[in-house]
């Protein structure tokens, strides 16, 4: 604390450009800091999560339940000045966090996602700050077909008198930015103040659907939250087909293990379709993908012809696009049939009396092949999103 307070004042001296003096007003501001830190029961602890591909829809902050999220608005030559301008008015000094090794990336447009809480143990604040936003992520996620990734995120005392000092937390993969492997078919999210009532309608959903499960290390829809989330940490596409195709097995495959492309292909075309994205459409992509996923996690071989005739099967892939660009649209399939999944998954679960809970797996392919429940079902999960005012989440993205 008392290396922070001498670190302030020659801050203020010099920004001030005041000459040393024991009783200036940079000395008397700095020990009034220091006595009120001193004499404080409570510190204040933010966590500032810089996330690419993220805007909001007036350029303006939007402030969700314990969470603000406040948009990178400027020209490209200004873009870092204005994103550690915000930054540092929350956490004074956060750039003394990098040390040499400053956190690089362009990927706009960015955001900064902050939270805050007080407590009298400030080193024990960090960690649950972090997880609370990286629930959100989750949440908007799962709401909004996007690629936002996370790229860097500061941790530090909002005064100026602390004992805890601003630190950097980095994230593994590739990371966005110009030449990304994993960010070749940028998806954007776009948030106004009419997501609120969306984001917490959602975490409703999730914690009714989420029952305690006593004594389990994981369980199937964990596993699959997990996974969906690993695959905007990754270093390339095939790491990011790997962890999809998990966390979409962990979704909708159920207990059994024999004929699990099948049961996949069959369960997500009947209950993900739509009139933009009929059943045979997501039966036959189900099947190209899984194909891929197959040679990649068995130590296959294939070559690039070969890769790139089975990846231009996939219905949203483009013609004539580019070889890279082509491959990450197949990722961006797989992440959005994943993404409308676990949103099945949590609406049938939610509900007071549940389709499908998440543990459990009898007579769900029977309700697959009765033409009343498959559409009992199909229309369910999207009455329970409609309630939540999120009804166009059980849509694919329109590009």
């Amino acid at each position: 604390m008392v290396f922070s307070f001498l670190e302030t004042f020659i801050a203020r001296l010099t920004r001030a450009q005041e000459d040393f003096s024991p009783d200036g007003p940079a000395a008397e501001q700095a020990l009034r800091d220091l006595i009120q830190a001193v004499h404080a029961d409570t510190y204040e602890v933010a966590c500032c999560r810089v996330v690419s591909h993220m805007t909001t829809a007036d350029g303006k902050p939007v402030e969700f339940t314990n969470i603000r999220v406040e948009p990178v608005i400027s020209q490209a030559a200004d873009h870092d000045k204005e994103l550690q301008r915000i930054i540092s008015t929350v956490i004074p000094g956060a750039a003394s966090a990098y040390g040499r090794d400053r956190p690089h990336g362009f990927a706009p447009p960015e955001s900064v996602i902050i939270a805050q809480d007080s407590g009298a143990k400030p080193f024990d604040l960090a960690k649950p700050l972090s997880q609370r936003i990286e629930r959100f992520m989750l949440l908007v996620r799962l709401l909004k077909p996007s690629t936002s990734e996370s790229m860097a995120e500061i941790q530090g005392a909002t005064h100026t008198v602390r004992e805890f000092k601003p630190t950097v937390l980095r994230f593994r993969g590739a990371g966005p930015g110009f030449g990304s492997p994993t960010q070749l078919a940028a998806r954007v999210i776009t948030l106004s103040s009419d997501d609120v009532s969306r984001v917490d309608g959602l975490g409703r959903l999730l914690a009714a659907a989420e029952q305690p499960r006593t004594g389990m290390a994981f369980t199937s829809f964990g596993m699959a939250l997990q996974k969906f989330l690993l695959s905007f940490h990754a270093y390339g596409w095939s790491e990011q087909i790997v962890d999809l195709a998990t966390a979409f097995e962990a979704a909708l495959s159920g207990k059994e293990k024999t004929d699990v492309t099948l049961r996949l292909k069959i369960r997500a075309s009947t209950l993900l379709s739509t009139a933009v994205d009929p059943t045979e459409q997501i039966f036959n992509d189900v099947g190209v993908i899984y194909g891929l996923r197959s040679t990649l996690v068995h130590g296959g071989a294939m070559t690039e012809k070969a890769l790139l005739k089975e990846v231009r099967k996939i219905s949203t892939v483009p013609d004539g696009i580019p070889d890279g660009l082509a491959i990450a649209h197949a990722v961006e399939r797989l992440r959005d049939l994943v993404r409308r999944s676990l949103l099945a998954r949590i609406c049938l679960a939610a509900d007071d009396a549940p389709l499908w809970l998440l543990d459990a797996d009898t007579g769900v392919d029977a309700a697959m092949v009765d033409d009343l429940r498959r559409k009992t079902w199909r229309e369910a999960w999207r009455d329970t999103l409609n309630s939540i005012d999120a009804l166009a989440s059980a849509d694919p993205p329109l590009a």
